[in-house]
């Protein structure tokens, strides 16, 4: 069995499957505040984690309409964009995966050098029956 070339964080938002470099992520916090009880369109939502405020944003904020909204985002995953942390409030998250080559994995063209997204989509893999895109988070910053 081959090393995994990358490990991928599996979440869910909307009923959509996605993922990210696992290496790219600090954390996460579970069980925010009920949806309901809490707004988090708009402004972000403000979490502790590490001793330390976070702004969680809802997922929508990064995917560009690339999945339904989230039904109840009740996790956050924590990433660092060099300048602090920030939060991607999500459905659920899943369990990590190890990517090799020849694993199903088809990468998507590159945007164009004029292209302003800081959150795109990379490539699709395929768990089973079921596609996972897989976002590129290393542009995004929010501080």
């Amino acid at each position: 069995m081959k090393d995994p070339v990358l490990e991928v964080l599996l979440f869910q938002v909307g009923g959509a499957r996605f993922g990210v470099s696992f290496g790219r992520v600090v954390g996460m916090v579970r069980d925010l505040p009920d949806p309901s009880e809490q707004d988090l369109a708009g402004d972000p939502h403000v979490v502790l984690f590490e001793g330390k405020e976070v702004p969680v944003f809802p997922a929508s904020d990064f995917l560009s309409g690339a999945a339904p909204p989230a039904q109840r985002p009740r996790e956050a995953i924590i990433f660092d964009d060099g300048r602090g942390f920030y939060g991607m409030a999500v459905d659920a998250t899943e369990h990590v995966v190890g990517v090799t080559p020849g694993d199903g994995l088809y990468t998507l063209p590159p945007l164009g050098p004029d292209s302003n997204e800081a959150c795109r989509a990379w490539a699709v893999l395929t768990l089973g029956s079921r596609p996972v895109i897989l976002l590129d988070m290393s542009r995004v910053a929010v501080h």
